[in-house]
């Protein structure tokens, strides 16, 4: 306890020395002093200044950056799958002739489900959803459309199948002709009356034959023409509803990417661009139920 109050003198000795001691020092020097520290403080503030701004420049350019790239990347994926989507659009209305086992044949449909998958990946919440929603509505039409084509392709099928038997009984007609032309050419037809007789019954069977393969065809065409305007109705209602999910999602598209200041007249463009279609589409409806209501 004594130590302190020992202590606390030495302490007060020691400031007075050194007050002493810059009491000594000249006004000049204090004055260099304060104005060195003066403009080092300037110096400083005006570093932080620039770090500051020099930070906030970064990070604007790395945001602008960052959005030119996915502007970029957008771009190059909207468009793409745009291309696809009318790709696969025509591809859903060759179904009745398209032949499902090649491997080949519903590529234009897969690439419309990749392009709708990358789409997703850069778009925003909103038009990813209504990307899955179009790509629901696509599938559910993909498969009614196959099972309504599949009756036709059989058709299809055998109408190519008769006219191969029509094709083969014409030339066999013709050939009997031929020869019954020939043989009655020879002048000596009573000859060979077993042949004569011969080529008339090759001569009736074939036109019969002809007869009997035209009846068909034409049968078969006349229910293919029937389902073949059952799968245009399915079609086109389809594709109305399709067209009523891909107008929101061009509409995003646009906003997106910037590419005018005008959404709301193109979507309005778009409305009653869709009005026209639903218009002709139930036209469309009433010219094939027409020849039905006789």
């Amino acid at each position: 306890m004594d130590s302190l109050p020992a202590l606390w003198g030495d302490f007060l000795v020691f400031t007075g020395v050194i007050f002493d001691i810059l009491r000594k020092v000249p006004d000049v020097v204090w004055a260099a002093l304060i104005a060195a520290f003066l403009a080092l403080s300037g110096v400083k503030v005006a570093n932080r200044d620039n770090t500051r701004r020099l930070m906030l420049q970064l990070r604007h350019d790395k945001e602008e950056k960052a959005a030119q790239r996915l502007a970029d990347l957008r771009r190059d994926v909207y468009l793409h799958a745009i291309e696809q989507f009318v790709h696969a659009s025509s591809y859903l209305s060759s179904l009745p002739a398209t032949d499902l086992s090649k491997t080949e044949s519903a590529q234009p449909l897969e690439g419309f489900f990749a392009a709708a998958a990358k789409l997703q990946m850069v778009a925003d919440s909103k038009t990813s959803a209504l990307v899955s929603d179009l790509i629901g509505t696509f599938s559910v039409l993909h498969l009614s459309l196959i099972g309504a084509a599949q009756p036709i392709r059989q058709l299809l099928s055998e109408i190519d199948f008769y006219t191969t038997l029509w094709e083969g009984a014409l030339a066999e007609q013709e050939r009997a002709l031929s020869v019954i032309a020939q043989f009655a050419e020879s002048g000596d037809t009573e000859s060979d009356e077993a042949r004569r007789k011969a080529l008339h019954l090759t001569l009736d069977t074939q036109t019969r034959f002809l007869r009997d393969h035209s009846e068909t065809r034409q049968t078969l065409q006349v229910e293919r023409n029937a389902l073949q305007g059952e799968f245009v109705k399915n079609l086109m209602l389809g594709l109305k509803a399709i067209n009523t999910r891909v107008q929101p999602i061009m509409v995003a598209i646009r906003r997106e990417m910037h590419i005018d200041n005008q959404i709301e007249a193109y979507a309005d463009a778009v409305s009653e661009q869709q009005d026209r279609v639903a218009g002709a589409v139930a036209a469309l409806m009433a010219q094939l139920d027409a020849p039905k209501s006789r």
